[in-house]
C-alpha cells in the first residue's frame, strides 16, 4: 500500500492485476471487432467511396440519434441497479429487476420504432432535401429502432450480473455480423446496399444479444404491467444524465455531418466520419472495460473518498502506461494505415486525423475521471459536462472548419479533448475533491512531453524523414518507459521486461 497525493491509498498488485485483467479481456475482443470493422470500412470506401461513407454515416446518426431520444439509455442506466441487485438481493428480487428491464426496452423500442416511422417524412426532407425517394428507405430502417434497444437491455443485464466474458463475446460477434452482412450487399448492390445492410446488421445483433443472455435468464416481458413499468421509470432516473448525453451527442455528431455535406461535398462527410473512427478506435478499445467493471466498482465505493479517489487515480495510471505507446504508434503509421484502412482517396485527411488523435492523450486521463458524477447519481453535473464539451465541439469543428479547412478540423479536435480534460478535471476538483497522484501528474507530463514532439514534427515535416525519426523515438520510449513501470506492478510484464534486458 502506498500513499498517494490527496490522502488516498492505493493497493498497486491487485488494483493493477484486476485493471489489466479486464483491459486484456475486452481490449482483445475490442481489437478484434475493431479489426473487423475496419475490414467492413474498407470495403465500403473500396465499393462506395468516401461520398457512400458520408451517406452511409448521415443514416447512422439518424437511427442513433432516435435510440438515443427513445430508448432511456437502459444499456446503462439500468446496469448499476441490476448490479446491485445481484451482489445484494435474491435471485427472486435480480429476475424481477431483469423483467423491468427487459419490458422497458422492448417498450421504448417500439415507441422509438413508431417515431421513427412517423417522421420519416421529415427526417427524409431535412437530411438530404428530398422526401420522396429516401422517405420509403428511412420506413424500411424504423425497426432498426427496436432491434437496438431490445440489443441494449440484454447486454445491461450481461453487464449487471458480471457476465463479462460474454459481453465480450458480444462484441465479436457485432464485428463479425457486419462484416458478414454489409460487404457482400455492398459488392452486390453498391450504394443500395446500405439500408439493407444497416436493417439486417442490426436484427443479427439482437438476436446475438438475446441468444447470449436467454442462456441464463429466460426471455420474459410484461410491458404492460403498471406496477412493473413504475419501478422501470424509477431504474431510469438514474441514468438520466446520460440520457441527455446521449441525444446530445448523437445530435452534435449528426449536425456537423450534415454542415459539413452543406458547405462542402458528402467527400468531406465521409472524411469527417473515417477522422471519428480513426480517433477513437483505440481509446473505444482500450477503455471497453471501464463501462462493464469499473462504473458499477466505483459506485459502490464512491462514498469512501480515500478508495474512491485511488480507484480512480488506479485506473488513470494503468491506462497512462498502456495507450500513450499505441496513440503514438498509430499516428507514426498513419501514412501507411490510412490507405490501408480506407483507401489513397482518403489521403488528403491525414494531417487532421494526426492533430486530433494525439488531443487523445488528454482523452485517457480525462474519461476515468468523467465516470464521477454518474456514480454518485449526480445527473445534474454529469450534464453540465456533457453541455459544455458538445456545444464546444460543434462551435470548434465549425470554426475550424470555415478559417483553416481540414487542418482547422483536426485542430478543432485537438483542442476539444484539451478543453475537456480541464473542464472535468477541475469539477472532479471542486464538486468531489479529487486530487491526482503524483505517478500520474508525472507519468502524464512525462507523455505530454512526447506528444508534443510528434505533434511539432507533423506539422513542420508531415510524413518525412524527420518525422518518422522522431515518431519512432517517442514511440521507442514511450514503450520502454511503460513497460519498465507495469513491471513493478505486474508479474507478467515483469518476466516480459527481465527477457528484453536479457536480449540485450
Amino acid at each position: 500500500m502506498k500513499k498517494l497525493m490527496g490522502g488516498s491509498t492505493f493497493n498497486d498488485k491487485s488494483e493493477y492485476k484486476r485493471t489489466i485483467k479486464y483491459l486484456g479481456i475486452f481490449g482483445g475482443a475490442q481489437g478484434i471487432s475493431l479489426f473487423l470493422s475496419l475490414v467492413r470500412n474498407k470495403a465500403a470506401s473500396v465499393l462506395l467511396g468516401a461520398a457512400g461513407l458520408g451517406f452511409m454515416a448521415l443514416y447512422n446518426r439518424a437511427i442513433q440519434m432516435f435510440c438515443d431520444f427513445t430508448n432511456l439509455s437502459l444499456s446503462f442506466s439500468a446496469v448499476r441497479k441490476l448490479a446491485e441487485a445481484y451482489e445484494n438481493e435474491s435471485e427472486e428480487t435480480l429476475l424481477k429487476y431483469i423483467r423491468i428491464v427487459r419490458s422497458m426496452a422492448f417498450l421504448t423500442g417500439v415507441a422509438g420504432m413508431l417515431l421513427f416511422f412517423l417522421l420519416s417524412p421529415f427526417v427524409s426532407n431535412w437530411v438530404f432535401d428530398d422526401q420522396e425517394y429516401y422517405m420509403r428507405r428511412f420506413l424500411m430502417l424504423s425497426p432498426v429502432v427496436l432491434f437496438m434497444a431490445v440489443s441494449g437491455g440484454e447486454l445491461a443485464i450481461l453487464r449487471g450480473v458480471r457476465e463479462l466474458n460474454k459481453v465480450a463475446a458480444y462484441s465479436l460477434w457485432t464485428a463479425v455480423s457486419s462484416v458478414a452482412i454489409s460487404v457482400p450487399l455492398f459488392y452486390l448492390r453498391g450504394l443500395g446496399g446500405i439500408f439493407p445492410s444497416i436493417f439486417l446488421v442490426a436484427f443479427a445483433q439482437m438476436a446475438g444479444a438475446l441468444y447470449l443472455s436467454a442462456g441464463r435468464y429466460r426471455y420474459r416481458i410484461s410491458p404492460f404491467s403498471l406496477s412493473l413499468l413504475r419501478q422501470g421509470f424509477d431504474i431510469v432516473k438514474l441514468g438520466a444524465g446520460y440520457i441527455y448525453s446521449s441525444i446530445l451527442t448523437s445530435f452534435s455528431a449528426w449536425f456537423l455531418c450534415n454542415f459539413l455535406a452543406d458547405v462542402s461535398s458528402d467527400k468531406l462527410t465521409g472524411y469527417f466520419s473515417a477522422a471519428l473512427v480513426l480517433i477513437t478506435m483505440l481509446p473505444t478499445m482500450l477503455f471497453a472495460a471501464l463501462d462493464s467493471d469499473y462504473y458499477p466498482r466505483l459506485s459502490g465505493v464512491f462514498g469512501r473518498k480515500e478508495e474512491r479517489n485511488a480507484m480512480v487515480n488506479g485506473q488513470i495510471e494503468v491506462h497512462l502506461l498502456v495507450q500513450p505507446p499505441f496513440i503514438l504508434c498509430f499516428v507514426v503509421l498513419l501514412p501507411q494505415l490510412l490507405p490501408l484502412f480506407y483507401s489513397e482517396e482518403f489521403l488528403p485527411a491525414l494531417q487532421m486525423i494526426q492533430i486530433a488523435m494525439l488531443g487523445m492523450l488528454f482523452h485517457v486521463v480525462a474519461y476515468p475521471v468523467s465516470f464521477m458524477p454518474l456514480s454518485k447519481g449526480d445527473s445534474l453535473t454529469f450534464i453540465v459536462q456533457e453541455t459544455i464539451y458538445n456545444t464546444a465541439f460543434v462551435l470548434l469543428v465549425v470554426y475550424g472548419y470555415s478559417c483553416f479547412g481540414l487542418l482547422g478540423l483536426g485542430a478543432a479536435m485537438f483542442v476539444l479533448r484539451v478543453l475537456d480534460f480541464a473542464v472535468v478535471c477541475l469539477i472532479a476538483r471542486v464538486k468531489y475533491g479529487f486530487m491526482f497522484s503524483q505517478r500520474v501528474i508525472m507519468s502524464f507530463l512525462f507523455e505530454i512531453l512526447l506528444f508534443a514532439a510528434v505533434l511539432c514534427s507533423v506539422l513542420q515535416s508531415g510524413n518525412s524523414m524527420v518525422s518518422w525519426s522522431v515518431g519512432i523515438c517517442a514511440v521507442s520510449i514511450s514503450a520502454i518507459a511503460s513497460l519498465y513501470m507495469l513491471s513493478h506492478h505486474n508479474d507478467l510484464f515483469n518476466k516480459i521486461f527481465k527477457r528484453l534486458l536479457r536480449r540485450r
